[in-house]
């Protein structure tokens, strides 16, 4: 392929026009090097130290054909700049020559009182300057608008005669208007490339006409350039910013090559999670890239490459590590075999409360064990999958079926709330009290009930109790006691860590009152005299309150006492009702 690219090369160079075949030899290059730069690469991918050696390092092996390119480069290069030269030289004598015929014009401008000989001399400048070249770029406008305006001060300062100068500036004066108007139409182009293109054909058109009246020349020359400069801002502001964007592009590539390089630079553990870090980062920086725009034709296929080969590398890395990986893979089978069996004995029990977690922990461990081959990883990773679906889907069900029993225990408890609304009390109070214990008791005789259902039906079940108690005049301590062995019993069917969390903030509790007793104690001693009986007697008010609420507590913590020791010898292993 590159010596086929190296035969057109040289047959371009052949030729003589070394103007017309510069791009073809400048892109046939750009292609020979860019398929050097692929066999670099391919070398690089399959080149492997020599065994046992630390320190060799890759060397890439030229073919043949790549010293006849340089050789080529260096003629070409050489012959450009001989043709450089020539250009620069042509343009040069240009310039001398546009001088020298502005010179004349500008003296027969000045000086010729003959109509005849100043036109033959004008006319002679004029067909003389379109067969001249062109001249250097930064000299260019300078000149040329030097010669327009001779152009225009020849025609208004030679006395020529009316007639034929009337009939001229009327025809330039039209030319102008309709030139004026089609000006004024750029603004309803679309395109900025279209209005750039309009813009310059209507400002040489503008150019080439001669001279029209002076009453408005300038009016109407400030008019139409003020129409169309804008136009070639615009046009110098977006490639501006085009450059710009360029600019920043590459500086954003850069950046990204960067980054990649400092992955590539990193030591990374020797773990899977390690590298699946690092490659999350890589494909990042990858992603990154792929959104970066255009960093213009000199710099983007340059950063492309360099960023390209960084990530070869770190993906060669990589790979290295995984091949080291494959004899690990051994030790971590066996480690997913065991837990693959621990999942077996779990899914035979069905103390769900229990196993659950255990089952749960199984997961979390199966994810830190390292991985095995693809094939083994996917068979263990299904028998392992199985059981926890077997396991949780039974558990599923079987909890479906608790729904069930706590949707049938939240009618029971309707049911009961309905009879107690319907009991009338009798004469005989301690009877009735010992009816609404007997209801207390049924209430709680009753299982679970659905969550989102337990704080309106307790509302209404303490609702309808408190009619009764209050009707029979209960003490409030009772009626508060009552309902606190309720919560003492729901604190029980959860967990008996919540009964150790309630003793402990009632007895905090205590502490509280007793040193609010203790201070309003020596307080009260320091009221003496007129009047301090009253706030004495407030005072003494206000300690029977908080040791009426100390001995409530104490009540309540003996309640919770009795709870949390039966709760324990229930849950003995010489219980019938512990779990085997």
């Amino acid at each position: 392929m590159r010596s086929e690219i190296l035969v057109r090369i040289q047959s371009l160079l052949e030729q003589d026009d070394l103007e017309s075949i510069r791009s073809d030899v400048r892109s046939a290059m750009d292609e020979f090097r860019t398929l050097t730069q692929e066999e670099v690469r391919k070398q690089r991918e399959n080149w492997t130290p020599k065994e046992g050696s630390t320190t060799e390092t890759f060397e890439y092996v030229a073919a043949p054909e790549e010293a006849l390119f340089e050789e080529i480069v260096t003629q070409f290069k050489t012959r450009e700049k001989v043709w450089r030269k020539l250009v620069a030289d042509e343009q040069r004598a240009n310039q001398e020559n546009k001088a020298a015929m502005l010179e004349r014009l500008r003296q027969t401008i000045q000086e010729e009182e003959n109509i005849g000989a100043a036109f033959a001399v004008f006319n002679e400048v004029r067909e003389e300057w379109t067969k001249v070249g062109e001249v250097p770029g930064d000299r260019h406008k300078e000149i040329h608008d030097q010669y327009y305006r001779l152009q225009d001060e020849f025609f208004y300062n030679i006395n020529i005669y009316k007639e034929l100068k009337d009939h001229d500036l009327k025809v330039n004066q039209k030319k102008k208007e309709d030139l004026l108007v089609a000006a004024k139409a750029i603004g309803a182009i679309e395109t900025l490339k279209d209005r750039q293109q309009e813009a310059r054909q209507l400002q040489k058109q503008w150019l080439d006409v001669g001279p029209s009246s002076r009453d408005n020349y300038k009016e109407m020359a400030d008019e139409f350039f003020g129409i169309i400069r804008p136009v070639f801002e615009e046009v110098k502001e977006h490639y501006q910013q085009v450059k710009a964007t360029f600019l920043g592009q590459a500086e954003k590539k850069t950046a990204l090559i960067e980054q990649l390089r400092a992955v590539v630079a990193e030591e990374v553990a020797s773990s899977h999670d390690a590298w699946q870090a690092a490659t999350a980062k890589a494909i990042a920086l990858q992603q990154e890239w792929k959104t970066t725009g255009f960093a213009g034709k000199d710099q983007n296929e340059v950063l492309w490459a360099q960023f390209r080969e960084l990530a070869d590398v770190f993906f060669a890395k990589k790979q290295l590590f995984y091949d080291d990986q494959k004899e690990s893979t051994k030790g971590f089978k066996t480690e997913k075999l065991e837990l693959i069996e621990k999942a077996q004995k779990l899914a035979e029990n069905t103390n769900w409360k229990e196993t659950a977690p255990q089952m749960m922990d199984l997961q979390k461990a199966w994810k830190n064990v390292g991985a095995c081959s693809p094939r083994e990883e996917q068979k263990l990773w299904i028998k392992f999958r199985k059981i926890q679906d077997n396991f949780f889907k039974a558990r599923k069900a079987e909890m479906a079926g608790r729904i069930e029993e706590e949707k049938k225990n939240l009618t029971a408890k309707k049911v009961l709330i309905d009879e107690i609304k319907a009991f009338e009390l009798s004469d005989k109070r301690k009877e009735d009290l010992e009816t609404l214990k007997s209801f207390s008791e049924r209430w709680n005789a009753i299982g679970f009930i659905p969550r989102k259902s337990l704080d309106s039906i307790m509302n209404a079940y303490r609702a309808t109790m408190d009619v009764h108690y209050d009707a029979l005049s209960a003490q409030k301590s009772e009626r508060a006691m009552e309902t606190y062995k309720q919560r003492i019993d729901h604190l029980v069917s959860s967990d008996i860590q919540n009964i150790r969390r309630e003793q402990r903030i009632l007895r905090e509790k205590v502490d509280r009152i007793k040193s609010r007793v203790t201070k309003t104690e020596e307080n009260i001693e320091r009221f003496t005299g007129k009047g301090a009986e009253t706030i004495r007697a407030q005072y003494e008010t206000s300690m029977d309150a908080d040791r009426n609420e100390m001995d409530d507590i104490k009540a309540k913590l003996i309640l919770l006492r009795n709870a949390a020791k039966k709760a324990e010898e229930e849950n003995t292993p010489d219980s019938p009702d512990a779990v085997g």
